[in-house]
């Protein structure tokens, strides 16, 4: 994951935060909490496949501009099969919901979904903070490997919001 300033101009002005995505005709609802990365430099994500991460260095889903980063476990032995595992099967156009604490909602339409390895993840289109606003979705997927005790891709669903 690339890493950049993330310091804001004073005079920035406040931008919500994500507290909930919801992708209706998928049964998608899940809070979201902001993380920022991990010990091992990926974005860090709670255990509980039920509870997203919103990457807080990057934009967030109510900015004008840049992509917006959430992401969730696709499943996990405690917790089970997660919300975010549906999102290898959006099509595109599928409405998504983000909502913030204080009931502010953006609306997004799926524009593409893509498996790539693990290793492939660009990491500096998906944490972009420059161009259109977008909202980019990321769970496992693919096959797992059972000796390393993890999946082997990643879906990322690139959303483009809707007025």
């Amino acid at each position: 994951m690339p890493r950049v300033d993330a310091g804001l101009p004073a005079s920035a002005p406040a931008v919500p935060e994500p507290a909930r995505v919801e992708v209706p005709a998928l049964g998608v609802d899940v809070s979201v909490v902001p993380e920022g990365i991990d010990d091992a430099g990926a974005l860090a994500l709670p255990e509980d496949p039920g509870v997203a991460a919103w990457y807080e260095y990057g934009p967030s889903p109510f900015a004008d501009a840049g992509s917006s980063v959430i992401a969730a476990h696709v499943d996990s032995l405690q917790y089970g099969l997660g919300d975010f595992a549906a999102l290898a099967g959006a099509p595109a156009g599928t409405e998504v919901l983000v909502r913030s604490a204080d009931g502010t909602t953006a609306r997004f339409a799926v524009v593409s979904v893509e498996t790539t390895d693990k290793t492939g993840v660009p990491g500096a289109t998906v944490f972009d903070r420059t161009g259109a606003p977008r909202l980019t979705l990321i769970t496992c997927g693919g096959e797992f490997d059972y000796g390393a005790g993890h999946y082997l891709s990643n879906v990322i669903v690139t959303a483009a919001p809707v007025p």
